[in-house]
């Protein structure tokens, strides 16, 4: 209980360092990061200028023209449930910061798919690049695990969500599934697959009410990358190594 406290109150800090890269980076692919806030400052500034969002107010409000640029206190709370879901799994080792590191990312790629439904190639390539990194570092001190059966996973999952790619679905997916796939491979075979199952079911039950409720029609699209990301984490949560 006093890891999953202190992991809560961490990834509290994180959701308010991450904030600011939420907002830079949830626009519309092909236009540039919102490095400035468009009400104060709408002209093009370099990134570290008088106007540059370094960090935000938990009210989401720039701190310049007092302008609403995310919702309350939304990435931090986001990240702090990751990382409470992280700490509840018990891992430790470089394992578990490759765990907190999908966690961080995560949570920023889930606001950021959700609000404009793209997974942005700084956080996906920084996700598979850190998480191969630190999984490596795991293997070196004999931790409980296999980094081949990670890298196998990964290539595996990178692979499924590239095909999928050319049937409308986003290459930001794959690319967030290479990070997502080394993870549970570490794990097990059956963490993989789990986690699999348990993203489409969450992405069919989604898809079904928003129909229900008419909020949605058949031919709507979704973004993906959320369903993923808490696939994963509940298939780590109820998974063994």
């Amino acid at each position: 209980m006093l890891s999953q406290l202190l992991a809560t109150l961490v990834g509290l800090v994180a959701g308010a360092g991450l904030r600011p890269l939420v907002v830079a980076l949830a626009v519309p692919a092909g236009q540039p990061a919102n490095v400035t806030c468009p009400a104060c400052s709408p002209q093009p500034v370099p990134a570290w200028g008088p106007h540059a969002l370094r960090l935000l107010p938990p009210g989401g409000h720039c701190p310049n023209c007092r302008s609403r640029l995310c919702a309350p206190w939304l990435p931090e709370l986001t990240t702090a449930a990751a990382f409470a879901v992280v700490a509840a799994g018990g891992a430790v080792g470089w394992y578990a910061a490759a765990q907190y590191w999908i966690a961080l990312l995560g949570a920023g790629l889930l606001l950021i798919d959700s609000a404009v439904q793209r997974l942005p190639n700084p956080l996906t390539l920084a996700a598979a690049v850190g998480t191969l990194a630190l999984l490596t570092a795991a293997a070196a001190h004999h931790e409980p695990g296999s980094l081949l059966r990670a890298v196998i996973v990964a290539a595996a999952a990178g692979g499924l969500f590239a095909m999928l790619a050319l049937c409308g679905m986003g290459l930001g997916d794959a690319k967030l599934a290479i990070s997502l796939g080394a993870m549970l491979g570490w794990r097990s075979w059956q963490a993989a697959v789990l986690a699999l199952v348990l993203t489409y079911l969450l992405g069919a039950t989604v898809a079904i009410l928003l129909l229900l409720t008419r909020r949605g029609h058949r031919k709507s699209t979704h973004p993906f990358g959320p369903f993923l990301i808490i696939g994963t984490l509940a298939a780590a949560l109820t998974t063994s190594t």
